[in-house]
């Protein structure tokens, strides 16, 4: 009786394959991970300037100043009405338009708060550095500038400026360089 042979592939033909398949998966690989670049990076300006703007739309509804703030580990920003309990309140997770307070951690990005020399922001003995202080007029309580730098691993930074009296803030264009 002579033998059947039956569709399908052998063994060796199923590894060689895989092996195909894992050789150009060790190839495709770190040019995904350059395809995603500074992604982070730039979603964590995104979200610094909608809290800013959050924070003046918030001031303006509801009659009361609002504080942004940036936290000394540099992973945190922090919105909520101007009063000496700002650090300690409790944020809403997850945040809403509706929250009092809401704080954001950035993800794989580093926010840090440099001011203008002679610039004095007042401490309320937190851990919270203010960046801008929006009335319920729609104007900033700082009166000097101050610049805020996102920055991701080995990325240029982004820097935006959040301009004193207004609380306006704009991204400052870098050079190839990386000088402003």
């Amino acid at each position: 009786m002579p033998r059947q042979r039956r569709n399908g592939y052998t063994l060796l033909e199923m590894v060689a394959v895989l092996a195909v398949l894992v050789i150009l998966g060790a190839i495709i690989a770190p040019s995904l991970a350059g395809f995603y670049g500074n992604t982070k990076q730039k979603a964590a300006a995104d979200i610094f300037r909608k809290r800013l703007a959050e924070a003046r739309a918030k001031a303006m509804e509801r009659g009361t100043p609002y504080r942004v703030a940036v936290h000394s580990d540099q992973t945190r920003i922090r919105v909520g009405p101007d009063t000496e309990n700002f650090g300690t309140g409790t944020a809403e997770d997850p945040p809403s338009y509706g929250s009092v307070v809401t704080e954001d951690t950035l993800d794989e990005a580093t926010i840090e708060l440099q001011l203008e020399e002679g610039d004095e922001r007042p401490s309320d003995g937190s851990e919270w550095s203010t960046v801008a202080t929006l009335r319920p007029d729609g104007s900033s309580k700082e009166a000097r500038s101050c610049t805020v730098t996102i920055k991701q691993s080995t990325f240029a930074p982004i820097v935006i400026q959040v301009r004193g009296l207004t609380g306006q803030a704009r991204n400052v264009p870098q050079t190839p360089g990386g000088q402003q």
